[in-house]
């Protein structure tokens, strides 16, 4: 007989919980397929001796808001990016539409709506590599069909670890995409040093004005 969480100890039921939902994140969730979340759960039922059910629904249910942010805030983190952006004086084109008439990239920002110069991916921290991807399929696809060069820029917010947060900035590195920020918190604190803000407002390094 499979056990419920009720019946579970505090430090036990907490411990099954953070152990779930991390596996998950790092599983990269949001973009598995149906039959590989499925084999996960079966993996967790076994291993913790609970039952789908309340994997599913006791625990899966609150993996998004344990991310920080729910998924469906995006719209709401692309509406506040824009007017970030925007307070800038750097022009924003929102959802813009991409060469197949399908696909839409988050936001492209530039010196005017002709001459757009990054392609911006705002994605939630536990789905970072479907955000990669997309920021540089969009940046290959305006060079199709514009042959026009645009700098890819992956914007993420929610939660992660600042371990993981390093291995995220150095796979961007490694593919020539900034990496930058928007509430999102690091091991509970929120990451400032490659916010947006900071990206608009901060030094360049090595840079010494003239005086």
């Amino acid at each position: 007989m499979t056990r419920t969480l009720a019946e579970l100890l505090e430090d036990e039921r907490e411990m099954i919980v953070s152990t779930v939902q991390r596996e998950a994140e790092a599983s990269g969730w949001s973009q598995l397929s149906n039959s590989r979340k499925s084999a996960l759960y079966q993996a967790w039922e076994s291993q913790f001796d609970l039952s789908h059910a309340t994997l599913k629904d006791g625990i899966m249910k609150g993996f998004d808001a344990a991310q920080g942010i729910p998924k469906k805030a995006e719209a709401e983190i692309q509406d506040e990016v824009s007017r970030i952006i925007r307070l800038a004086g750097i022009n924003v084109i929102e959802q813009a539409q991409m060469w197949t008439g399908k696909e839409r990239a988050d936001l492209l920002i530039g010196f005017s709506a002709k001459f757009p110069t990054h392609v911006i991916e705002i994605e939630r921290a536990d789905s970072w590599s479907e955000g990669l991807r997309q920021a540089l399929w969009y940046q290959a696809a305006i060079f199709q069909a514009e042959r026009r060069h645009v700098l890819p820029v992956l914007l993420l917010y929610g939660n992660t670890t600042a371990d993981r947060f390093d291995q995220v900035l150095a796979t961007c590195d490694h593919n020539h995409v900034t990496l930058c920020t928007h509430r999102l918190e690091l091991n509970g604190r929120s990451e400032t040093e490659h916010s947006l803000g900071a990206l608009l407002n901060g030094p360049l390094p090595g840079y010494t004005p003239d005086l």
